[in-house]
């Protein structure tokens, strides 16, 4: 992930850009022609691999840690969402299914299909 474009997969690319607003443009690669615009504020977004769904990670002022959401953007709905009390420094999709999320002090895995569950420690 850099600060402002994700290569997840060979399907999508993410552009977060900043200027002169927020918004992230999503690459369908089957399809460059037609990107995707969306205003959001997130400091770093990842698309799933196989899927229309994507999570976004995002600093909320005067709450520690990261704020994480996930979206299915073809069904317009919010799968899931936490705030973290640690800073999440590295994530990425290990499948469709599951994220994985690593702080400082801990590695998690997320299953985001699964509507009650929560980040488990490993």
């Amino acid at each position: 992930t850099f600060a402002n474009v994700t290569l997840e997969s060979d399907k999508y690319v993410c552009v977060r850009e900043t200027s002169p607003q927020n918004q992230l443009v999503i690459v369908d690669l089957s399809n460059p022609s037609s990107p995707q615009r969306r205003p959001i504020s997130a400091d770093s977004a990842i698309m799933n691999p196989k899927s229309q769904i994507i999570a976004l990670k995002a600093k909320v002022e005067g709450v520690g840690g990261d704020n994480l959401q996930v979206f299915n953007l073809g069904t317009k709905q919010k799968l899931k969402a936490i705030q973290f009390t640690e800073n999440v420094v590295f994530w990425k999709w290990y499948d469709e299914d599951h994220l994985g999320l690593v702080t400082a002090t801990s590695v998690y895995h997320w299953n985001i299909r699964d509507e009650d569950s929560k980040p488990e420690k490993v």
